[in-house]
């Protein structure tokens, strides 16, 4: 605080200091000091969410969650959308350090079909992101089949792995694996558990202020899948606000 200023706020003060004293001998008390309300900026609650959007096989997909704080835990959310089908997915987030862990329940809702798919999804995504290394793991579990009785549709469990290193402050390359496996016998129309496992390098771009561009190219190692020239991939755009 520079000279003057310090001199103007003592200034001011001494100024209330006197206006005080003369009320209080004229028996009147000072007036209530006056409180500005919160503006709508304070008063709005900070809440880290994101969007997503994916491009693959299963055509383009929409994704949106964020993370509450409830009772001092945080408490993520998220919901997801590829053509007419929309899941709802809810769980803590575990947060220790670099790494976080957040197990999820989520429920499906079919609504060209008009109906809610039987079963609650169990999910675990794990996250690290460190400097210079970024792991990300999901493990999901999809039950399409009846719960007390059998409705003849796959069971499956899919897992999406990658790890990537920084090669600058804006690009981050590895190795990027999934897996689908058929845990039914409606999921495995060739008796083989495995249904698909591409593998190939994943590419992570920042792409403006909060948004990050992931690209993966993959090629399928199992035979029987369902793909004409083994080559697959996937294009997400995430923006994190």
């Amino acid at each position: 605080m520079n000279h003057h200023k310090r001199l103007s706020v003592l200034a001011a003060a001494a100024a209330l200091t006197f206006s005080q004293a003369v009320l209080a001998q004229e028996g009147t008390p000072p007036a209530e000091p006056v409180t500005t309300p919160p503006t709508a900026a304070e008063e709005e609650s900070d809440v880290p969410g994101w969007f997503r959007m994916d491009a693959d096989a299963l055509g383009l997909q929409f994704w949106a969650g964020a993370t509450h704080s409830l009772g001092g835990v945080d408490i993520a959310t998220d919901i997801y959308v590829v053509g007419s089908n929309g899941e709802f997915d809810i769980g803590p987030a575990l947060s220790f350090g670099d790494l976080t862990l957040t197990p999820m329940v989520g429920v499906n809702f079919d609504f060209a079909g008009q109906r809610v798919n039987p079963l609650i999804a169990p999910q675990l995504f794990t996250i690290y992101g460190g400097d210079p290394i970024y792991f990300e793991s999901w493990i999901q579990f999809f039950f399409a089949d009846g719960v007390f009785h059998s409705q003849g549709e796959p069971n499956v469990a899919y897992t999406r792995n990658f790890l990537l290193f920084k090669l600058g402050r804006d690009v981050s390359v590895g190795p990027e694996v999934e897996a689908t496996i058929g845990l039914n016998s409606a999921a495995k129309p060739n008796d083989k558990a495995l249904l698909s496992l591409p593998v190939g390098p994943a590419v992570s771009l920042a792409y403006g202020k909060g948004s990050t561009l992931l690209m993966f190219l993959g090629y399928e190692t199992v035979e029987e899948a369902q793909l004409e020239d083994k080559i697959t991939g996937r294009f997400t755009w995430i923006y994190t606000f």
